[in-house]
């Protein structure tokens, strides 16, 4: 996660190469297109093959296109270069919430994944970080930029190195080998589509959606933010935001056990909407402050009980695929956040821009609460609500 938090700098090699808030946010939307195409099939590969060879895959495939970009300043060769990096980020990170959900026992399901996520907010801290140290030096020389998309590239190298060391414990082999010779061979032998159409996550998946758009400025427009602004660092958001996230999963990992996962999730996105409000009109780095706990917090009950409501509703063997369709309509509100922020930011400015997204995020809080009323009003405790 290092690596890919990293790359929220990436926006310092458009403007290097003189590019506009408006190129950058088409140049992350066309990369996205392949993620989407191929979430699916990390799915359904995960399910026949189990964690392990997907995830050494991934890595390295992460570390040659990343480290690639910084030889071109091409931009259709960097959209595709960036493209193969975000589809083989897609295969990591979903054969992670995998892993996670699997591990663990079904009740406890979304607190493994909470708990999974903890390295990745350690990510969160350390790449924004090192990126901010990288570019403090200069700007104007292909240099850092050389040290930039190596590090990054780096850092993925040395997870595949891990995993080849010490693999996946034996639970996460495929499952297509062992618990679909349990279960009904009709059941098993369902096409993926008609898995998909007859357990539709439905209203979780608007989540996704609204959830990775939030994604999408944090990751690429903060650091354009700042800059307009004139504080340039970033760190400030990310070393309160991480640390937030951190401690809140680890003091409330049973809440979406106790609460129920409807409520935590519904909470979690008032949050997020409510640090975008903040954001507005912000002048130095101390205002980040706010802005960064509230999303932080955010960020911590929503994705846990977002993957596990959407996974859940497919059968046992088709859970890498059920965590693959949450995480590919995560992948649509990237594409559809990228460009829409950027034209946003481009014609009418960054407070308008966070004013659109925030009612974006209440208007998704909103059709969820509605569509899963009856267990948000619930008053039994424990899984009825959830």
């Amino acid at each position: 996660m290092t690596g890919i938090a990293l790359q929220f700098h990436f926006g310092q090699y458009v403007e290097f190469l003189g590019h506009g808030v408006d190129t950058l946010g088409r140049i992350l939307s066309i990369s996205m297109i392949g993620t989407l195409a191929i979430r699916l099939y990390v799915g359904r590969w995960i399910d026949r093959f189990g964690c392990r060879p997907i995830w050494l895959a991934g890595t390295f495939v992460v570390a040659v296109a990343v480290g690639s970009i910084q030889f071109t300043e091409q931009i259709w060769l960097i959209i595709v270069l960036r493209a193969l990096s975000q589809m083989a980020m897609a295969a990591v990170m979903t054969t992670v919430a995998v892993f996670a959900a699997q591990t663990a026992p079904p009740h406890r399901r979304a607190e493994s994944i909470g708990i999974m996520g903890l390295a990745g907010f350690l990510g969160i801290m350390i790449g924004p970080t090192l990126g901010d140290w990288i570019f403090s030096i200069s700007t104007d020389s292909i240099i850092p930029y050389r040290i930039f998309f190596s590090t990054s590239a780096f850092c993925s190298l040395f997870a595949a190195g891990v995993i080849m060391l010490t693999g996946f414990p034996p639970t996460t082999h495929s499952l297509s080998t062992t618990q679909s010779k349990e279960t009904d061979s009709a059941t098993a032998h369902r096409s993926q589509i008609q898995v998909i159409v007859a357990h539709w996550p439905g209203s979780v998946l608007l989540i996704g959606l609204v959830f990775s758009m939030v994604f999408c400025l944090q990751s690429s427009f903060l650091e354009r933010l700042a800059e307009a602004r004139e504080f340039k660092d970033i760190k400030v958001f990310f070393l309160v935001y991480a640390p937030t996230a951190m401690t809140l999963r680890v003091i409330g990992r049973r809440v979406p056990e106790r609460l129920g996962r409807t409520r935590t999730l519904a909470g979690g996105l008032l949050l997020l909407s409510t640090g975008l409000v903040c954001l507005i009109g912000i002048r130095s780095q101390g205002q980040l402050v706010l802005p960064a706990f509230l999303m932080g917090a955010g960020h911590c009950f929503v994705f846990p009980s977002m993957v596990d409501l959407a996974a859940e509703r497919l059968p046992f063997q088709f859970r890498g695929t059920g965590t693959a369709l949450i995480l590919a309509a995560g992948d649509l509100g990237m594409l559809i956040g990228f460009v829409a922020l950027g034209e946003l930011i481009d014609s009418l400015g960054f407070d308008v821009a966070l004013a659109a997204l925030a009612g974006t995020v209440l208007l998704g809080a909103a059709v969820f609460s509605y569509a899963r009323r009856d267990a948000l009003v619930s008053r039994t405790p424990g899984i009825s609500h959830r």
